[in-house]
């Protein structure tokens, strides 16, 4: 039996060779982008499930029926950042994947390669935020593939597909 039929058999293994040479590489402008994009779609999605609860919640202790609340504009505007600003930042800081990055195979990282520290991902999440998201343009013009977090953070988006650990690989 050859080492490649083995690997081959490895539950979570990263089998496309082009797919483990990215690995660890900075994430070029279409995986951000799309990353970038599928965060926001969860970004709203988590605003419209706390308006939900909230509308839950006031159905529960009240007398009216089921509604959904619809709050002023600055006060969804608010809703929506401290919703993002919490989702990035928790992601950021902790295993360094958005949800939008985990499904495109991308982490955080800082740019020595370690983990991204809390303060420095709050940071990025805040800029993130407050550009709408539009600071990985930067990174269709940069040489390094850097977005605008990246370069005022000192961060950087790697491709990040990982195996499951050793210990758990062959059960």
């Amino acid at each position: 039996m050859t080492s490649r039929s083995v690997r081959t058999n490895v539950k979570g293994e990263i089998r496309n060779e082009r797919s483990r040479e990215a690995q660890g590489q900075r994430a070029g402008f279409v995986s951000q982008a799309l990353g970038t994009a599928f965060d926001a779609v969860v970004i709203f999605a988590l605003d419209l499930g706390v308006l939900i609860v909230v509308g839950f919640l006031r159905f529960l202790v009240g007398d009216e029926h089921f509604k959904v609340p619809q709050p002023g504009p600055g006060a969804n505007v608010a809703l929506l950042v401290l919703v993002a600003v919490l989702l990035l930042w928790s992601s950021w800081s902790g295993s360094g994947r958005a949800p939008g990055m985990a499904v495109m195979g991308l982490r955080v990282v800082a740019n020595d390669g370690r983990p991204l520290s809390s303060r420095r991902a709050f940071w990025r999440a805040v800029l993130a935020v407050l550009t709408v998201g539009l600071g990985v343009i930067v990174v269709a013009f940069s040489r390094r593939n850097r977005s605008l977090y990246d370069i005022v953070c000192g961060s950087a988006v790697v491709h990040a597909w990982r195996a499951l650990p050793e210990t758990r690989q062959n059960q």
